[in-house]
């Protein structure tokens, strides 16, 4: 890629970013040398230091703007 086209892009262009579900944060890998099978628990968020799933950025937004407007329904 040249410089012109890197200086052009937007944030969408690069992909999307995963977070974890319960808040949106960073998350990091939970390392389990006893077993090696795949457990729901691979991850632990940083900001509530949790087991949580991933997901993408545009979805964790896309649920709070949901709840935003259900949260505006009730009132």
């Amino acid at each position: 890629m040249n410089y012109d086209n890197w200086k052009l892009m937007s944030p969408d262009d690069e992909g999307c970013s995963m977070v974890s579900r319960c808040c949106g944060g960073e998350y990091v890998e939970s390392i389990d040398n006893e077993n090696d099978i795949e457990t729901i628990e691979d991850y632990v968020c940083c900001e509530c230091q949790d087991y949580c799933d991933i997901i993408e950025d545009y979805e964790y937004q896309e649920i709070q703007r949901e709840n935003y407007l259900e949260d505006m329904r009730d009132e």
